[in-house]
This record gives structure tokens, sequence and C-alpha cells, in this order.
């Protein structure tokens, strides 16, 4: 998959920018869905697909797996959504990048637009796979004649006047040697704020982290505590809102039949909506209840509220 860039979108950690257009496509047509909600046991191994999509009885009726062009992942895949198919009839469906752009060929924005605000986005983080140790070519050495193919053609971009030799001195600037004698600005030890690992780094940086990996570490935590006050306080203002509204619809609430939810109370859920972009009636329950317990107790709660304040 295409897993370069993971973050938190809709209290959901999405791990890679083509999970995320899907998710906004979903959203632009207001379409209900959920994230890596079961694993399957899938030959002696454990799956977890992306996309899960339920019925108005929140029965489990779709799953979409997201994947990149790479050919034997989106085969490996297909294997996956075909053995879930067949052992518990649900409908799948393999999406890449192919398929994300007949989708987005209805939709206001580009793909690569969404893709580029995702990959830009402060809410992302890089992905650390191909970095350090777990780097396929780590502890790996040069041969003589590789080390000297790169001296050559090292020395030919010194000596030409390209945007390469241009990149070539500002990293030597931004490394702390200037390219004339190449002297050392002045350098300090410092404490990772994190790991309190000690890393040294010029004395004009204002970096406070050892590596992107704490820094990115960090940046999680941050993104996660602001998500979960933003949930406690939006979950808040809708039980507050569905007590008002009860209380002001009594005849509505106390007629309402337990068959026919949906479209009795529906002003409600759609000024929910509106407020607080909350479609999906299970999230409303959770806001009322701390947990899921569906729309016949939600309805049930309605009831009590308006009998107990019934003049």
């Amino acid at each position: 998959m295409n897993r370069g860039y993971g973050g938190f979108y809709k209290g959901f950690y999405l791990r890679s920018s083509y999970e995320y257009a899907y998710a906004v496509y979903l959203d632009h047509y207001s379409i209900p869905w959920s994230y890596e909600d079961q694993v399957f046991n899938i030959d002696g191994k454990s799956y977890k697909p992306d996309f899960f999509f339920y019925n108005q009885y929140g029965n489990l009726e779709k799953i979409v797996e997201i994947k990149s062009r790479n050919k034997k992942a989106r085969e490996k895949a297909l294997h996956l959504l075909k053995t879930i198919e067949e052992n518990h009839q649900i409908k799948t469906e393999l999406i890449s990048y192919e398929e994300l752009l007949r989708h987005y060929s209805s939709m206001p924005m580009t793909l690569n637009f969404i893709i580029n605000n995702w990959i830009t986005s402060e809410k992302t983080t890089i992905n650390k796979a191909t970095k350090g140790s777990l780097n396929p070519h780590y502890g790996l050495k040069h041969s003589e004649e590789s080390k000297r193919k790169i001296g050559e053609h090292t020395k030919k971009l010194w000596n030409s006047n390209t945007e390469a030799k241009k990149r070539m001195v500002a990293g030597l600037r931004n490394s702390g040697l200037s390219q004339k004698g190449k002297m050392k600005i002045p350098r300090e030890n410092r404490f990772c704020s994190l790991c309190t690992k000690t890393f040294t780094v010029i004395q004009t940086s204002t970096r406070i982290y050892c590596s992107r990996e704490c820094s990115g570490t960090v940046a999680m935590k941050n993104a996660t505590n602001v998500y979960v006050m933003k949930r406690k306080n939006i979950h808040s203002e809708i039980k507050k809102y569905v007590i008002q509204w009860s209380l002001e619809n009594k005849e509505i609430v106390l007629s309402t039949p337990f068959n026919k939810i949906n479209s009795t109370i529906k002003p409600m859920t759609e000024e929910i909506l509106y407020r607080f972009d909350v479609k999906d009636f299970r999230v409303i329950s959770r806001a009322v209840f701390g947990i899921d317990k569906g729309r016949k107790e939600l309805l049930k709660y309605m009831k009590r509220l308006c009998s107990e304040n019934v003049c």
C-alpha cells in the first residue's frame, strides 16, 4: 500500500494517502464508514481490512481494502478478500489508484490535490520502515568500483554550475560546514525532550528531539490528545441536543414506533449532522450512553425523558 504517510482523520489513524483520499470521497457523498473494525483469521494469519460498511440495522454489508499499484500486493489482497466473501458471505472490493481516479472523476477536486494536501498536512507522520536498520541496504558497503564512479560523478558536479551543485552547497551549509575550508560552525550537545538521548546540533538549531521518530511520536500523541478532547466535547454537546430536542418534541418522540425511528426523528439527526458533522446512529448512541446501545435503546431513552417531564 502507499503507506508513506499516515495520520489522524475523523478519529481514525489512516495509514496512507490513498486511504485518506477514499475517506474524503465517502464523506463527500455522506456514505457512513468505519475503519479496521474486525480481524479475520485467514491461512493461519490475522488480517485486518481497511474500510467497513454497515446497513441500517448495524449488520456488516461490505469491506473495502485499499492497496497500492504493486501487483503482488494486489494479488494477495484479492485472495484474502475472496476468502472473506466465501467464508462470511460479505461483499468485498479492492481499490487502488486507478479506481480512486475513477471515483474522483465526479468530485469537485482532483485526486492528486487531495493526496498532496494529506502529504503536506501537519497531521501526517512519515513512516519510518525504510530508515535505519529496517532499510534493506543497511550495513552494506559500496564496492571499490562503485566508489570510483561515485567520486568521478561528484567531481563533475562540483566543476559544473548546475542545480545539483547548488543543492550540494546548501547541504554543506545545513550540516554546519562552510564550503571554504570546511570549517565547522559551533555545535553543542542536547538531550532529546522525549527519550533523553544525547544528540549534537549546531548552536543555532531549534531541534529539541534526537530524531524524526521521536518528534513524530510526540506529534501523534498531541494529535491523539486533541482528538480525544474534541470528541468528548462533541459527544457532550450531542447528548445535550438529544435531550433538548426530545423535550421540545415530546409528542413526536412518545408516538414514534420502534420500526420507524429513522423517518420520525429524521429532523433531529439532520440537525446533528449539520451542527456536529455526525451522521452515524452508532456515534449518536455512544454520545448519549458512552457505548453504542443501538437506535432502539436511544429511542427508549428519549421516551423516558419525555415521560418523566410530562406536565
